[in-house]
């Protein structure tokens, strides 16, 4: 783990990523001190953790989805072929996508 400052913009590198510097003030008088090592390793770890936290929010918003549509499920009621595809491209769609934020993402379209 290679860890560095620049002294000149107080920018910390630490594996290769760039961590700006914090502004801190005192009796008046602001500053930019660089983070420290500890602080880019909260960092990083944060970073790392982004795509998880996006993948589990693409499936807690599908899984909310599917629930409205569950009760289609019972055995009481024939689910059309239109819903069968509706909902199983919505238990698909983390195949393709791992954010609502990715290029292109969209939701299936309910069926009417």
């Amino acid at each position: 783990m290679s860890y560095s400052i620049n002294s000149d913009t107080k920018y910390a590198t630490y594996n290769g990523h760039n961590y700006g510097p914090i502004s801190t003030t005192k009796n008046g008088l602001t500053t930019l001190v660089a983070l420290s090592e500890a602080d880019c390793v909260e960092m990083e770890a944060r970073r790392l953790a982004k795509p998880a936290k996006r993948l589990n929010r693409l499936r807690e918003k599908r899984n909310s989805i599917l629930l409205k549509s569950d009760w289609m499920s019972n055995s009481d009621v024939t689910m059309s072929d239109t819903w069968k595809t509706y909902r199983q491209e919505l238990r698909d769609i983390t195949k393709t996508y791992s954010s609502i934020e990715d290029d292109g993402f969209s939701w299936p379209t309910e069926p009417s």
